[in-house]
């Protein structure tokens, strides 16, 4: 792939920077699975938890709830199992793929980049794949958060069936209190991912518009864009 020119605010090249191949295909399947997973399961929850529309007639001709919780369902199967499969390139992908919270260099720069993102500082630390705070956000709102969802989702979803498979889930109401505590949890939740795409929306496009370095195509394409000067040799792996 060609070199592609830095410009500056006036319209004046600066230093070339040549593109970086940083997410892989199956982490680019994943983010947009994933996406298309909570924005179903968002919408359908909503409706769940409070039916506005009344379809008019007998129950037995208007299944309208009854649509909603199968999609939700089904929806939730494709979110655990795309949450698997990122699970397994955590450990088999490339360097941009991989979580490290337990360093404390990530807490260091988590804090340097929630100080940058606040407008406390002007300087911060430039990236080829996720800052730490993206990483912290992912950790807490996609694999925390993506558990509890799961646990009490299915857990609830036992009730209906408990001698299925599901049944397996059941242990979570007794141990909180009521099913009632268990999907009053589950819709917390649910209102918290709302919280993180807001936040990950900005952090996404602040970082592209300010460093320019591609991150909102590169979720399509798998391509960044950096400065020579700040590519480290750890951070730039051989494409494949």
């Amino acid at each position: 792939m060609a070199e592609a020119k830095n410009y500056q605010p006036d319209g004046s090249p600066s230093k070339l920077r040549s593109p970086i191949y940083v997410w892989q295909w199956p982490v680019r399947f994943f983010h947009w699975i994933n996406a298309a997973a909570i924005v179903v399961l968002f919408i359908t929850g909503l409706y769940i938890g409070n039916p506005i529309l009344i379809a008019p007639g007998e129950a037995v001709g208007n299944f309208f709830m009854g649509n909603m919780r199968y999609w939700h369902g089904i929806t939730a199967y494709i979110f655990t199992a795309n949450l698997l499969f990122r699970l397994y390139w955590f450990v088999v992908g490339n360097e941009f793929a991989k979580l490290r919270f337990w360093r404390k260099e990530f807490w260091q720069d988590a804090v340097a980049t929630l100080k940058y993102y606040l407008f406390l500082t002007r300087e911060h630390t430039t990236h080829v794949g996720h800052n730490s705070m993206a990483q912290l956000m992912y950790l807490v709102f996609i694999w925390v958060a993506s558990l509890v969802m799961i646990l009490t989702g299915f857990a609830m979803r036992a009730t209906a069936t408990p001698s299925g498979a599901l049944g397996l889930f059941s242990w979570l109401i007794p141990a909180i209190g009521s099913e009632s505590q268990v999907r009053m949890i589950h819709h917390l939740f649910a209102w918290g991912y709302a919280a993180f795409l807001l936040g990950h929306l900005y952090m996404v496009f602040r970082q592209d518009i300010l460093d320019d370095d591609g991150t909102v195509s590169s979720m399509i394409s798998g391509y960044k864009y950096e400065l020579p000067e700040t590519v480290k040799p750890e951070d730039h792996p051989p494409s494949p």
